[in-house]
């Protein structure tokens, strides 16, 4: 039997937090991003404003694509906690796998297969360094 996380949502309520956490952290750093693209790519003259002006017209779509792939990605952990009735690294990866195949799938199977394969393996390693930094806190 795995170990729960205590520190995490119950399940329903996760999926929101993710969602409001992805959009958060999209707009943030797509502000800074988009403020100094738009900063630099300006006239001499216009540089603020243009990127103040780039910073209104895109950080907001970034964020909604964060918030989108949080909220499948959450939604689709829960799900997977609910049918396994565990809570264990499996899932994120798995989820990653359906996230990153869901989001593609408009570009065609392979495109979403060859996503679900990158996904999965992002997760894969983001869950294999979180096992090895809490094998060596436990030290």
């Amino acid at each position: 039997m795995s170990k729960v996380q205590l520190n995490r949502q119950p399940c329903p309520g996760r999926i929101f937090e993710d969602l409001g956490n992805g959009f958060a952290i999209g707009c943030v750093g797509g502000s800074l991003f988009y403020f100094f693209k738009g900063f630099f790519n300006a006239p001499r003259g216009q540089r603020i404003i243009s990127g103040f002006r780039h910073v209104s017209n895109r950080a907001g779509l970034l964020g909604g694509s964060f918030a989108m792939w949080g909220g499948i990605f959450s939604g689709t952990d829960c799900c997977l906690i609910t049918i396994r009735r565990m809570d264990d690294w499996k899932n994120a990866v798995v989820a990653g796998a359906i996230t990153g195949g869901f989001l593609a799938i408009r570009s065609g199977v392979s495109v979403a297969m060859k996503q679900a394969a990158i996904g999965g393996m992002i997760l894969l390693m983001i869950e294999g360094v979180s096992v090895l930094f809490s094998a060596f806190a436990l030290r």
